[in-house]
């Protein structure tokens, strides 16, 4: 997960930096807190989620419009205006407020908030607003490659002109969005699910749509359970009108205000025409009963607009349904958990060879190296897991390595403030209908006579009893792990842990770290975990904690390897 704060105070300043840092193929979240942020920002990672704090307070604006002129000094155009251009596949963006403030179009001329280009794209809970031409729906063109370099187009379509764009493969889902605009302000070719959204006309009044729907193609707009308002006087906007003559867009069980103009729809020009490709069917609102409509739209049948569902509108071959959410395993914990880059190869945290072992669900890696259950508490972090938690996800945490530590910031009681730290991350998951999961923290290697010896003290145990008092599901790793290392050895424990020879890319005077893990041993600890998840009640006791070595050398050495 990053974390971004216009204040400085998350992982990244601004959007776009957090964006460029997820590596290629990498699922991330990336968290928005409160604030203004004035920047484009150019998505083309596949699979990014981006979730904002607070949908009225996180703000991402620009105000770039078609007449900005380029280095010839040529009007720049509709498709260069964008203040958000998403071409990655599989994004997800909700809970904030997207919008172009470059003005009325009258003086401005096109200027859109949100480019939605690529595939099986999802926004949730979010604000577009701008002027003209709010949202468009479409392939990217060579003019918007050329004007993103040295950023790439991800996996979105490319055409040479949306005006003679072929069928489009790529979907679209909004779901209780708030769009406002006036002039064709939601427009473009790609098949798109409205789902209880809000659309709102400026003053000025125009069209809520113009769709680009490929002849071929048997879908464009669809808006379901939506209301239409506006602050234009009564009958000046209209549902749309064809930017091209095969358009397709429908309204199925919508409210309408009066701003709404009695005949719905409205021709483009004498070429591009209302055609039974757009339709209504169980319209509702001051507007909804008023005739007649214009002549050449199709009033939808009882079957027609029951037939028409988000299934049949986006499915596609993938059976795509963005309404069934895969559930996500969100990973709180130290860098015992984390995530490495290859930089720091052969190092490894468990929660990093997790994913390749979880099958029907996301496996959203939070730990942190050096913090504590504590000080993860503090930077804020469980706030923003908060702010992704859903129904039917889990959060996993596993603490104990830093809570032992001396330094405030850190440090936490195991019989009184550790305890009570882990409380309100069983609170956050329960308030979010997540199930909470307490992970025991991986032993390190410490052995003396050969007996692996427990070094955590009263922290293991005070994990044991919580989740006893609390009823929460424990993955008791020490446990098991104390057990796996014992029968692996002294010697065989150090090709699970980080021991590097002299040479090492990464290490070139070596490396012996007996807290943190190799590959091999975040992978083993990994199905440790998930065996504890399907059988809790095979672990073996351990050793008497108190028989460890007390707190010094193995602490120190964390501290100068890593945190």
């Amino acid at each position: 997960m990053y974390i971004v704060a216009a204040d400085g105070s998350g992982d990244y300043a601004s959007i776009q930096a957090a964006v460029d840092a997820v590596p290629e193929g990498k699922r991330a979240t990336i968290v928005v807190r409160a604030g203004e942020y004035r920047e484009r920002v150019i998505v083309n990672r596949d699979r990014v989620r981006i979730v904002g704090e607070d949908r009225d307070r996180t703000v991402i604006t620009y105000s770039a419009c078609a007449r900005d002129r380029d280095a010839e000094g040529k009007e720049k155009g509709t498709f260069l205006s964008f203040s958000m251009l998403i071409t990655g596949h599989g994004v997800e963006i909700e809970n904030l407020t997207v919008r172009n403030d470059a003005g009325d179009g009258r003086d401005a001329g096109q200027a859109v908030a949100v480019y939605a280009a690529g595939d099986r794209g999802v926004m949730r809970s979010c604000r577009l607003i701008a002027h003209q031409d709010t949202l468009f729906c479409g392939p990217v063109m060579p003019k918007v490659l050329r004007e993103i370099l040295p950023r790439t187009a991800g996996t979105a379509e490319c055409v040479e002109s949306v005006g003679d764009c072929p069928a489009t493969r790529s979907r679209w889902y909004f779901e209780n969005c708030f769009i406002q605009g006036d002039v064709d302000f939601i427009f473009g070719p790609y098949r798109c699910w409205f789902e209880c959204c809000r659309l709102h006309m400026n003053a000025r009044g125009g069209f809520y749509t113009a769709a680009n729907t490929p002849g071929d193609q048997p879908f464009g707009f669809v808006f379901h359970d939506c209301r239409l308002t506006g602050e234009c006087g009564p009958g000046q906007a209209y549902l749309g009108r064809p930017w091209r003559k095969y358009a397709r867009t429908v309204f199925l069980k919508c409210e309408m205000d009066e701003c709404v103009a009695p005949a719905g729809f409205s021709d483009w020009d004498a070429e591009r025409t209302v055609t039974a490709r757009y339709g209504e069917y169980a319209s509702r609102g001051a507007r909804a009963d008023l005739t007649p409509r214009h002549p050449g739209e199709k009033r939808l049948t009882e079957a027609e607009g029951e037939g028409i569902t988000a299934e049949k509108v986006l499915g596609g071959e993938d059976r795509w349904r963005p309404k069934e959410r895969v559930p996500t395993w969100y990973l709180c914990g130290d860098s015992t958990m984390a995530d490495y880059p290859a930089s720091r190869a052969p190092m490894a945290g468990w929660g990093q060879a997790l994913p390749a072992l979880t099958e029907g669900a996301h496996v959203e890696n939070c730990a942190v190296n050096g913090r504590s259950s504590k000080s993860f508490l503090d930077e804020m972090r469980l706030h923003c897991i908060e702010l992704c938690l859903r129904r039917g996800d889990r959060l996993v945490v596993s603490f104990s390595h830093n809570d032992e530590k001396a330094d405030p910031l850190r440090h936490t009681d195991p019989d009184t403030t550790f305890p009570a730290c882990l409380d309100r991350y069983i609170d956050a998951a329960r308030r979010a209908g997540a199930e909470p999961i307490l992970a025991t923290p991986v032993p390190r290697r410490y052995f003396a006579e050969g007996r692996l010896i427990p070094t955590h003290g009263a922290y293991p145990d005070a994990m044991r009893a919580l989740a006893k008092r609390r009823g929460v599901r424990l993955a008791d790793l020490e446990r098991r792990a104390m057990r796996a290392f014992q029968a692996l050895g002294e010697e065989g424990t150090k090709k699970v842990f980080c021991h590097v020879s002299a040479g090492d890319r990464n290490y070139p005077d070596g490396l012996r770290d007996d807290s943190h893990l190799q590959w091999r041993g975040a992978a083993l600890v990994a199905r440790l975990f998930l065996e504890a998840l399907e059988d809790p009640g095979t672990a073996e006791e351990t050793p008497d904690a108190g028989a460890g070595p007390a707190p010094g050398e193995l602490i120190a050495r964390e501290d100068d390897v890593m945190k």
